[in-house]
């Protein structure tokens, strides 16, 4: 995906996004039967256990940006069991190691958006784990850029072999 930034009334816009946008998904994913999430995309799949998956990101922000999402269709935390809770925990723990293991990044942004004015964009409770750069966010970017071209795709094989070089489901107990 190219992204270019087009500057419009002071809005910065990543056109690359649009089609992603336009797709409506937050109305489908509220029902079971269409939600994305609940079909799950194979090919970006990295990891599943018993209760949740770990998968690139269709749209990422940046290069390795990843999900982990609880195969039961839930759209809050607390209604998150015990044992999903702490696999997601663990599946967390998994791909902030393998990210460090595969990409070195400088830090990561955790967290999940739940409801609109959060900016949930699909209706099904997931986590972000998104690798950080030096000088990958703010202006600075509009004057040292830092272009890292790696393909979900590609991540999705560097981390499932990551994950059974450094046997990370045991360590992170998601055996």
């Amino acid at each position: 995906m190219i992204i270019m930034l087009v500057e419009n009334k002071n809005i910065l816009y990543a056109p690359g996004r649009q089609k992603y946008i336009e797709a409506s998904k937050k109305k489908e994913s509220k029902n079971l039967k269409k939600c994305v999430f609940c079909k799950s995309e194979k090919d970006l799949l990295i990891l599943e256990s018993k209760t949740c998956f770990i998968c690139a990101n269709k749209y990422p922000y940046g290069t390795g940006h990843l999900l982990i999402i609880p195969k039961r269709h839930v759209n809050s935390i607390t209604d998150l069991t015990t044992k999903e809770r702490i696999e997601i925990f663990n599946s967390i723990d998994l791909c902030v190691y393998a990210l460090d293991i595969y990409l070195k990044p400088d830090g990561f942004n955790i967290g999940a958006s739940i409801g609109d004015v959060a900016g949930q964009s699909i209706s099904h409770l997931h986590f972000h784990i998104l690798p950080r750069f030096q000088g990958d966010v703010g202006w600075n970017v509009l004057l040292n850029f830092k272009v890292l071209s790696v393909s979900p795709k590609d991540v999705v094989l560097e981390i499932k072999k990551t994950i059974t070089k450094f046997k990370l489901k045991k360590k992170f107990g998601l055996v």
